[in-house]
């Protein structure tokens, strides 16, 4: 495997990521759900716990759940939601300190 096949080249007939579908749910601000708070709880990982998050749901149960959100969303749109959410539920523990 050659690193160019996996990276590619940045602009080179390259065409643009999705926009995040998820929105970050915090701890303290759930209120009504919507499409994009179940896909924003569903791709976080950090509910299964990592770094200084305790895990609520087994590994297996989050594994299952994004497994069925890439096979109806697709792989990219759930990639780029994993991206936003990690980013943005890492920045908020950060302001949280």
């Amino acid at each position: 495997m050659e690193i160019d096949s996996v990276f590619g080249n940045k602009g080179e007939g390259a065409r643009p990521l999705p926009k995040p579908t998820a929105t970050f749910v915090s701890s303290d601000g759930i209120g009504e759900m919507t499409e994009e708070k179940i896909r924003g709880i569903v791709c976080n990982p950090v509910y299964a716990g990592i770094g200084p998050f305790p895990g609520l749901i087994s590994d297996e149960q989050w594994v299952r759940a994004a497994a069925t959100m890439i096979a109806e969303d697709g792989a990219e749109q759930f990639l780029v939601n994993l991206l936003h959410i990690l980013r943005t539920s890492f920045a908020a523990y950060d302001q949280q300190r």
